[in-house]
């Protein structure tokens, strides 16, 4: 299995999972989970304006070492909206997915917890906020600038479109379009996350995120430097071609990350990972977890 196909990606998004709801801070958290209950748990957590089926590809290739569980965080997906963001609540979404799944429940080991983008970001914030010890945290093209960062001609990674209701689903597909833009080799992958990510709305067809939430979190000004204190250990990931983990940005990552931290690259890769690279993204998961 070195490389993705259609067949396989089918065969792949094919596989038996379950679907669940949590309450957090009275908004439901909507999750997916595979696997086996017999195997340690592992939280997967999306990145800006995505939702858990951007893994719904990945989630099958580590089955036969974790059962996993994709949330979809408030504001994203099939989740509840708010009328308030923070790194906190997220947090606190992340692990109420990991007890609900039970994953702190008679297992060999506690779950680990792995983002891409944001989530990587978010990831580090519910470690840090679990009452029970977290195995790891993983984090994928998650950006820890320096404070002289320049933003003067920094790539976002957010939604900044404004949502709106559009006429008919063909519309609105044709508009679909990753942040950072990329180019990418599995036209079918986008394909179905394009059509994962809208919902019929007001008679008509919009996307799921919500477009004041970033307002609302406050990004790019919330803490993410908190990666550098983690009490458990850290692995990262990051895309050889990726826009936002530049040779700065990642010189100065490994300049304040413990000694002993994993640091790998995919080749051939940009930021979204998932959707470039799943299977080596999943071996390398794996590779991280078991060290642990």
């Amino acid at each position: 299995m070195d490389r993705l196909t259609e067949d396989l990606f089918k065969k792949l998004i094919s596989e038996p999972k379950s679907e669940h709801s949590v309450e957090v801070l009275e908004a439901n958290i909507f999750y997916q989970k595979w696997g086996s209950p017999d195997n340690p748990g592992m939280v997967l957590v999306h990145g800006s304006g995505a939702h858990s089926h951007w893994w719904d590809f990945v989630a099958p290739l580590l089955i036969d070492q974790y059962e996993v569980s994709a949330l979809d965080l408030t504001g994203m997906g099939s989740s509840d909206h708010r009328e308030h963001y923070s790194p906190e609540v997220f947090g606190k979404e992340i692990i109420a997915v990991a007890k609900d799944s039970g994953f702190f429940d008679n297992r060999p080991s506690n779950p680990i917890i792995c983002g891409h983008s944001l989530g990587g970001y978010m990831s580090i914030h519910a470690a840090n906020l679990a009452s029970e010890t977290i195995k790891g945290v993983i984090m994928i093209d998650s950006p820890i600038r320096p404070p002289d960062f320049d933003y003067s001609n920094h790539q976002g990674s957010g939604p900044i479109r404004k949502r709106k209701t559009y006429p008919d689903k063909e519309t609105i597909l044709k508009r679909f379009k990753l942040a950072p833009d990329q180019p990418t080799d599995f036209p079918f992958v986008i394909d179905y996350i394009a059509k994962k990510s809208i919902q019929e709305a007001n008679g008509g067809f919009e996307w799921k995120f919500d477009d004041t939430l970033f307002s609302k979190l406050g990004y790019p000004h919330m803490p993410k430097n908190h990666a550098f204190n983690l009490m458990c250990p850290l692995g990262f990931i990051y895309g050889e071609k990726s826009a936002l983990v530049t040779e700065l940005i990642l010189n100065y990552m490994k300049s304040k990350f413990r000694e002993d931290t994993p640091i790998i690259e995919i080749e051939g890769a940009y930021h979204h990972v998932l959707l470039d690279k799943p299977i080596e993204l999943a071996e390398t998961i794996k590779e991280i977890g078991k060290d642990w």
